[in-house]
């Protein structure tokens, strides 16, 4: 599910392994632009160990809660179950849509957002790969039961995909209350089509609606919030601050946790890829869209220590102490764990990794009580505990 495809190439030509800005191509097309370092692993940290509490599930892809819920957890299942953990342990399949998705690496049932005032009126919105491959967005109703009529109520995306892979997946209600959704870059490698750096795409973006708007919607309703992304698979907003943050897969090199403010009134920011990858050129020649400001990722890590990136959140609860105000990530193919503090002004210190693992991990997410839960495509869930 988050594989990447590296390209053949010259990779096996540069002798001893170097880097692919050591192979001949320009270290930097665009001369005039400095980049920033981004943070980068200084020291270890005991903020927290985790827990399973629940296992023999099919590949989750999300866990969290739902408003009016609390005590339960809501888990996606990749080829097509949303599954409901009562406080007891016991579960219920509360919709089932495996008949609708394709189930890949990348491809299946990848992320739910509950409507901010879902208790009242039982609204939440599914992000799948269809049959065909394409992304799908649609509206559903939940039933007081807690089932969720199968038939959605509305469609609101629609979008093709060039390649199986780099779908993005996550759907998550901003501080302005539109729904947010992430997408790829349309996949293959090193974005073949050059749509991250194309506007007029809506891959390689993080883009934004008005769910409460009347009547249908289609792409041409969503804003682009963010453009410049190779597959933002994780992303969260801090509401204290009304920041975004976003866990960017990488390609060959580096994975980065890119921090934002929003701004409405001016063009959305520009993440750099595919002309950089983290705070580095990338080699091939594709034209840099000067739009929006050019923002340069906070931290990063190379791929000694992992391979796909996937994000998490800013702590807020009270458990864990250790932990308060600082962002925590992963990533899925080492099950290291790391969290940072935030920098006034934009920035990231202190990047340190935590001595809790997950292995394959695919989803950070959080309780009722603000609490972190991890989702591993092993098919267990696990909750953060104070330090042991």
């Amino acid at each position: 599910m988050l594989r990447r495809r590296s390209r053949p190439v010259a990779v096996a030509a540069c002798a001893g392994g170097l880097l692919l800005a050591a192979c001949g191509s320009d270290p930097n097309p665009y001369p005039d632009i400095e980049p920033v370092a981004p943070a980068r692993e200084s020291g270890d940290a005991r903020s927290f160990s985790v827990e399973p509490v629940a296992e023999g599930l099919n590949r989750p892809t999300y866990v969290g809660a739902a408003p009016g819920d609390p005590g339960a957890l809501w888990v996606l299942e990749q080829p097509g179950r949303v599954v409901r953990i009562a406080p007891d342990g016991g579960r219920d399949v509360a919709l089932d849509i495996s008949d609708r998705v394709l189930t890949g690496a990348e491809q299946g049932l990848l992320g739910i957002a509950f409507h901010p005032d879902h208790a009242r009126n039982g609204l939440l919105y599914l992000h799948w790969s269809d049959r065909a491959g394409d992304t799908r967005v649609a509206e559903f109703r939940a039933r007081a039961d807690g089932a969720i009529d199968p038939e959605p109520l509305r469609e609101l995306l629609h979008v093709a995909q060039p390649e199986e892979n780099h779908n993005g997946g996550q759907l998550a209600f901003g501080p302005d209350g539109r729904l947010h959704i992430g997408l790829g870059d349309g996949g293959g490698a090193f974005d073949p089509n050059q749509t991250a750096q194309d506007l007029h795409s809506p891959l390689g973006k993080i883009l934004a609606v008005d769910v409460d708007a009347d009547g249908p919607l289609t792409a041409a309703d969503w804003d682009v919030v963010l453009y410049g992304l190779r597959n933002p698979w994780r992303f969260s907003f801090d509401g204290a601050l009304g920041e975004l943050w976003i866990a960017d897969v990488g390609q060959d090199e580096t994975e980065e946790v890119n921090r934002v403010l929003p701004e409405p009134d001016e063009p959305p920011k520009n993440l750099g890829w595919s002309v950089f990858e983290g705070d580095q050129a990338v080699e091939d020649d594709h034209p840099l869209d000067e739009t929006g400001e050019l923002v340069w990722p906070v931290a990063a890590y190379d791929h000694d220590d992992g391979c796909s990136i996937t994000g998490g959140h800013v702590y807020r609860g009270v458990a864990l102490p250790e932990l308060q105000g600082r962002y925590f990530y992963g990533d899925f193919c080492s099950g290291a764990l790391w969290s940072l503090k935030a920098v006034p002004g934009g920035g990231a210190e202190d990047v340190r990794r935590e001595e809790a693992t997950v292995p394959q991990l695919t989803h950070i997410g959080l309780d009722s009580a603000d609490e972190p839960l991890f989702a591993s495509a092993t098919g267990a869930i696990y909750r953060a505990t104070p330090p042991r």
